[in-house]
């Protein structure tokens, strides 16, 4: 048998996923490529960064050998040509490409990542990154690739990243609470993992409001009791999130707070509710502060804890009274589509969040961020 035939014959790699150990090992010392991709978006964002560091770690400015492309920059040709480039001042050159899914199939879309990828080995000075987040669901089956996600191997090394269990959750909320100089009951930490879930974005921020919250009382730990207040909260939190984004001219993060509502299958009339809620006590904190009122005072009259109290004084301070009016302005205008125009679904929310931000951004956006 010719040397050809036997190429022709020999079987592609099968492919696997990294295991953790190894994931952690290549953050430290990059190479090649990797495709990360599963439930457990924090920590997913936490292992690119990491690599970025470590690969970019002797350019004295690692901006001239980092290019980061997104599903507005990205094309497969601009993919190539950052792969291609060859480092400047460092050893090496990090590529990163997020996208919210992969390409659909028609129109040979993949077929054409796959392509631009392909070429990695050819410049090994290349550390490259493919980043999707969660809701891009490619089920994995009996811990193995899927047949779509085992088309990038072998360019691509396959970083799967699922949701922690429990006991590391609680391991890692602990070091949260003990990083606010307090305790924590485990048994509060179980109740808030039963309320919120186990995605660390979401935990991250719940913890964060509790800790504040516990503070506030002079509580030196943290109980089952302040993690069910704050824990209640997180439904407002969402909508304070998605508004504020929006009032300071961030359209991006205000329609990714958007689609993460969308996810929860939020209904779209409580979400309105809920962006106009915040905006009417923003109105009511900016005029109180205007007036000279204190904090604790603004917390009184609007029946406000002393978290959101926090926030929304933070907010108010970087939004002009006039934006917050025609923001409300917008809502009504929402408001009449959902119950009356033809437009269905989340299509009324997404119009008011790229109108909300594009006017804020014409007056300068803002510089307060939670």
């Amino acid at each position: 048998m010719s040397e050809e035939n036997k190429a022709a014959k020999k079987p592609k790699p099968q492919a696997e996923f990294l295991s953790e150990t190894q994931i952690r090992a290549a953050v430290k010392d990059p190479s090649g490529g990797y495709f990360f991709f599963g439930e457990e978006d924090y920590l997913k964002r936490h292992y690119v960064e990491q690599m970025r560091r470590a690969a970019l770690a002797d350019s004295p400015i690692p901006e001239m050998n980092e290019t980061a492309l997104d599903e507005d920059s990205y094309s497969p040709e601009t993919l190539s040509e950052a792969i291609a480039a060859f480092p400047l001042m460092g050893s090496r050159r990090f590529v990163s490409l997020r996208l919210p899914a992969l390409p659909e199939k028609k129109e040979g879309e993949l077929d054409r990542l796959i392509e631009a990828v392909s070429h990695l080995s050819d410049y090994p000075e290349t550390v490259f990154v493919l980043f999707v987040p969660s809701n891009w669901t490619d089920g994995v089956k009996s811990g193995k690739p899927t047949a779509q996600s085992a088309r990038f191997c072998p360019p691509l090394k396959l970083a799967y990243v699922p949701l922690l269990g429990e006991s590391r959750l609680i391991s890692w909320l602990g070091r949260h609470v003990k990083e606010h100089g307090i305790g924590a009951d485990p048994a509060a930490l179980r109740e808030m993992i039963r309320l919120c879930g186990r995605e660390m974005y979401r935990l991250s921020s719940e913890i964060e409001k509790a800790c504040i919250l516990a503070k506030c009382r002079g509580e030196t730990v943290l109980s089952v009791g302040t993690v069910r207040e704050s824990a209640v909260l997180s439904p407002e939190e969402g909508a304070f999130d998605l508004t504020n984004a929006f009032l300071r001219g961030d359209r991006k993060t205000a329609l990714e707070c958007l689609g993460r509502a969308i996810k929860r299958a939020e209904p779209p009339m409580k979400l309105l509710a809920g962006i106009s809620g915040v905006i009417t006590d923003l109105c009511a904190v900016s005029q109180m502060a205007k007036e000279g009122a204190a904090y604790p005072e603004i917390a009184k009259r609007l029946k406000l804890n002393e978290y959101r109290t926090k926030l929304y004084v933070g907010a108010a301070r970087g939004v002009p009274q006039e934006r917050l009016i025609r923001a409300l302005s917008l809502c009504a205008e929402t408001d009449k589509r959902l119950k009356t125009s033809s437009a269905s679904g989340y299509a009324p929310l997404e119009m008011l969040v790229c109108a909300a931000s594009a006017a804020a951004l014409k007056e300068g956006g803002g510089q307060w961020r939670r």
